[in-house]
């Protein structure tokens, strides 16, 4: 199987599939979804991870940029959008990139009828102390690995620097 990095457009999938076939590859090609979570994330994992964004995308997300709750709700209705579209493109499942923030993942679900009110469930009390250590996010506790070794999170500054305490070293 082929999983697809992250896309915001459903066309872009059909595309790549359409040439994965032409080109007589025929395993199934799995769409990875990054959900939208917060005006930052979409910025940053955008830009990290080239991913074209649809110019009315780019502009709605940028009229909520200082709203964070209309975000995650547009974070669920968009994402739902994009997954029944996928579906009746014939994808063969979702995977969808969580980065540990589950909220906007159990409300897509929620919305397609795949869970009942999971999202009432989902606790990401902790997503504020979450910063992004190379492409992957951290919490203060996690274990971390970097060029320098091993180490624990053990603060988060402000403008995403964690702290990482590696044996006796501390990197910033």
């Amino acid at each position: 199987a082929i999983i697809t990095q992250m896309f915001f457009d459903v066309s872009v999938y059909n595309s790549f599939v359409k040439e994965c076939r032409d080109y007589g590859i025929n395993v199934p090609v799995i769409p990875g979804l990054m959900c939208i979570n917060a005006y930052g994330g979409f910025k940053k994992m955008s830009n990290f991870c080239k991913t074209r964004v649809p110019k009315s995308l780019e502009d709605k997300m940028d009229s909520m940029k200082d709203d964070p709750a209309a975000v995650k709700a547009f974070g669920v209705e968009f994402g739902a959008d994009v997954c029944k579209s996928l579906v009746e493109a014939g994808a063969p499942v979702l995977h969808f990139y969580t980065l540990n923030l589950e909220k906007v993942v159990y409300g897509i679900t929620d919305e397609l009828g795949i869970t009942e009110n999971l999202v009432q469930q989902s606790n990401e009390s902790d997503a504020k102390n979450m910063v992004a250590i190379g492409s992957a996010w951290a919490r203060v506790g996690d274990k971390v690995k970097s060029i320098y070794g091993q180490g624990v999170v053990k603060e988060i500054r402000s403008g995403s620097v964690a702290v990482v305490e590696s044996q006796s070293w501390e990197l910033a």
